[in-house]
């Protein structure tokens, strides 16, 4: 009960880090008005499976255009920020629930869908009020996944066991994490070492004041990250880098079935 009720306690610090990052945003759509790239490579390629081999990725003459439209099934997005992933998949063919833990975000999100006259039927964002407890049915959902925020769940067997319970049976997962290779790992205070993760915060000198303080869990090893979804029957990790930004971006996608 003590750690379920500390993990809570630093859960809801990070949630007032990331409502306090959104309202200091200037007026207009906060984040990405753009989907993020590896989620739409995951999603065009789940028909050649997960753990494909080189013949499988590359025998599929007149297959290409498959998985661009005429998908169907109920999708969760934890942590969307802004709704460009969503509308993505809504045009793939789903339909779509976003799980937000910042009220500011929600809102911004929810404007942009009503001037682009996006139906709740295809899209419906609710607020999560207990982070780390999905407030979802079992085995309601076909795809969740969650993109650069998952972590800041600090019970994480907690969150990947809810995940587990509203996947249908053959269901997608997606979650992205900071590698070791990434620049902001140089900017962490070590709060507390667990099994196959680490309890970590923001430290004093991030390069983005915004987050300074926002406690997380940090996987200890791309085997430790698979070991956390064992309960899953695949899964496979890839790696996206890039040198754009003033910083190193370094993640880790991890995605599969239950």
């Amino acid at each position: 009960m003590y750690e379920a009720s500390k993990d809570f306690a630093s859960t809801i610090k990070a949630q007032k880090v990331w409502d306090d990052y959104y309202i200091s945003h200037g007026e207009g759509d906060a984040g990405r008005l753009y989907p993020n790239e590896p989620l739409v490579r995951i999603i065009s390629t789940l028909r050649k499976g997960i753990s494909f081999d080189n013949k499988k990725y590359f025998d599929d003459a007149g297959l290409e255009n498959q998985n661009r439209l005429g998908m169907s099934g109920l999708s969760l997005e934890i942590g969307f920020g802004h709704p460009s992933e969503m509308l993505m998949l809504r045009d793939k063919g789903y339909k779509c629930k976003g799980l937000e833990v910042s009220k500011e975000a929600l809102e911004r999100a929810q404007k942009r869908l009503d001037r682009l006259g996006v139906r709740e039927e295809e899209i419906s964002l609710d607020l999560w009020e207990r982070p780390g407890i999905l407030p979802y049915k079992d085995k309601e959902f076909d795809f969740i996944y969650a993109l650069q925020c998952i972590y800041y769940n600090n019970d994480f067997e907690l969150i990947v066991s809810e995940i587990y319970r509203c996947l249908k049976p053959g269901g997608y997962f997606a979650f992205s994490f900071f590698s070791d290779r990434h620049d902001y790992i140089k900017y962490i205070d070590l709060v507390e070492s667990r099994n196959l993760y680490n309890i970590v915060k923001w430290s004093a000198n991030h390069p983005n004041p915004r987050l300074v303080g926002a406690p997380l869990a940090q996987p200890k090893s791309k085997e430790c990250l698979l070991k956390l979804f064992s309960q899953f029957n695949e899964k496979r990790i890839f790696t996206e880098e890039s040198n754009f930004c003033p910083t190193f971006n370094s993640w880790d996608y991890i995605y599969g079935q239950k």
